[in-house]
């Protein structure tokens, strides 16, 4: 089932220094080492959040790792003690907190109309080789339908996914234009919410894929590059009672 692991790290020296996209996705290779992954694949089965600080814990950090394969977890919790490399910081593996749910209790989550997203770190789109710095509801969704199909238990039907692209709306944003470096140079992203919407008519199987498409992005993140620390995305229903948190990174 997808888990979502929140690690403690304690730093080797208590300063904090800047943390690059490409850093952050070295360090996620070195926890999964082992694990089953295709690193030249275009789909990859985990996302990164940037490292957090700890409130009141100078020198302690947290990271959060989502992992999107339904049979295959990484046993982070085996990396306790140990010690790893973060750019030229050192750290150490205090604790390793899981969570997480099978795909189809994203699928039995109460159907909605409306979601907001919150995107917590830089995020952009790709489409036919450029950077789209929007929230595109098109690319949201056929990215999020995508990663789901590769490693969920029941694929989504091809005309379902159609159908979703075609009719959810992006109905408020409020999202500004953040420059982010990613290897060879800066590049545009955004950081901010955006509000995405069904037609009231819009069939039930649709409501409920645009829902649980829409929590799954708590754990595989939003648009491109999200094995990076990119698209680290919090999601809120906004038409009935909010579900509880299924695998959700803390917020801070």
């Amino acid at each position: 089932m997808p888990h979502t692991w929140t690690l403690r790290l304690r730093a080797a020296l208590p300063r904090e220094q800047p943390v690059t996209p490409v850093q952050l996705h070295g360090l996620a290779c070195a926890l999964l080492e082992g694990a089953e992954i295709d690193h030249h694949g275009q789909v990859k089965p985990f996302a990164v959040t940037p490292l957090m600080g700890v409130p009141n814990a100078p020198g302690h950090a947290l990271l959060t790792l989502g992992w999107l394969d339904d049979s295959t977890p990484p046993p982070l919790d085996k990396r306790l003690g140990e010690q790893v490399r973060l750019g030229n910081q050192f750290f150490t593996v205090e604790d390793a907190h899981v969570t997480g749910a099978p795909y189809a209790a994203l699928r039995a989550l109460p159907p909605a109309q409306r979601v907001t997203m919150d995107f917590l770190s830089v995020t952009h789109f790709t489409r036919k080789g450029r950077w789209i710095p929007l929230p595109d509801p098109e690319l949201l969704y056929t990215g999020l339908a995508c990663r789901w199909n590769t490693y969920a238990d029941v694929a989504l039907p091809d005309d379902l996914i159609t159908e979703l692209r075609e009719a959810v709306l992006l109905s408020a944003h409020e999202v500004k234009s953040v420059p982010v470096e990613i290897g060879h140079g800066h590049r545009i992203g955004f950081l901010g919410h955006a509000t995405f919407t069904l037609p009231r008519a819009a069939a039930p199987a649709v409501r409920t894929t645009f829902t649980a498409l829409s929590h799954f992005a708590e754990l595989a993140g939003s648009g491109a590059q999200t094995t990076h620390g990119l698209g680290w995305t919090n999601v809120t229903t906004t038409d009935h009672r909010e579900p509880p948190a299924i695998g959700r990174p803390p917020r801070r």
